[in-house]
């Protein structure tokens, strides 16, 4: 019998890259739903078998790259009960089923648009968790839910993680890539983890410091793994490159911190079209 489960533990899944049968290592995935439509989230080298950065493959035993993922949903009707099902990263072709950020890999990001179907329970992550009015102060704790070395609390419940933001959260950690720090004990099957804060006190954007007499939340994006295999500093993606991969454009806006180009100009995503006919199109 399960008496409370948080409803955030949810809807992180544990996540099984593939080569065929073939399981070559363990990662994490989130759902979310965006304009009616349901979204697995995770990292981009998850699913391509490549490091972001150096695009060397992940696999050093067989140098294998994945082509399917094999994923523990929630089965319907029964919570504390799943379903695996085998989701194909590749078409006939052997091209990329997966969505990814206009600047590819640049943004460890993709979605994975969802088929329903009726053995499966659908909990998704509130994508407007991300404009909660809390402001993420550096060293404040921040709570990373997904599977380290694919381990799992109670069959295929996910573990909370916690760190501290690491770098000043309005700062990117480099030029041009939308993310900031955080320093956490995380570890592989992580990847591709929702980040959130929680606090019962903390600070809006207008100055004031609100005392909110219950746990609020907070979404600042997706984990996907430390910038450096010696140490505990991570990565953690934007909320709003999410919204960038589904709807395949950059966005120039308050939240992205980014200035538009003159219409004219060429367009930053780099697909060597200008502004106006790319990023820039108006809908």
């Amino acid at each position: 019998m399960i008496r409370y489960v948080d409803p955030l533990s949810c809807t992180s899944l544990f996540i099984e890259p593939c080569f065929n049968e073939i399981g070559l290592s363990v990662a994490t995935g989130f759902l979310l739903k965006y304009c009616e439509d349901t979204y697995l989230i995770t990292n981009w080298h998850v699913v391509s078998g490549k490091d972001a950065d150096s695009l060397e493959c992940l696999d050093k035993k067989n140098l294998a790259i994945p082509n399917n993922l094999l994923v523990s949903f929630h089965k319907k009707g029964s919570l504390g009960e799943w379903v695996k099902r085998r989701i194909d990263l590749l078409d006939d072709n052997e091209d990329p089923l997966w969505l990814e950020h206009p600047l590819g890999s640049e943004v460890d990001v993709v979605v994975i648009k969802l088929d329903e179907t009726d053995d499966i329970e659908i909990y998704t992550l509130d994508y407007q968790l991300k404009d909660k009015d809390m402001v993420p102060v550096t060293a404040m704790p921040v709570s990373v839910v997904g599977y380290p070395f694919g381990l799992s609390a109670g069959a295929n419940w996910p573990i909370w993680k916690t760190g501290n933001i690491a770098s000043d959260h309005g700062i990117d950690f480099e030029v041009n890539r939308p993310a900031f720090l955080i320093d956490a004990t995380t570890r592989a099957g992580m990847s591709g983890s929702p980040v959130v804060l929680r606090a019962d006190s903390y600070q809006t954007s207008d100055g004031n410091y609100e005392m909110a007499g219950g746990i609020q939340t907070r979404f600042l994006g997706v984990y996907a793994g430390r910038i450096h295999g010696q140490s505990e500093i991570g990565r953690v993606w934007r909320p709003f490159v999410i919204q960038e991969t589904i709807e395949n454009r950059l966005l120039f806006n308050d939240e992205s911190m980014r200035f538009s180009p003159s219409r004219i100009a060429k367009c930053p995503c780099n697909r060597g079209l200008r502004f106006k006919e790319c990023c820039g199109k108006v809908a």
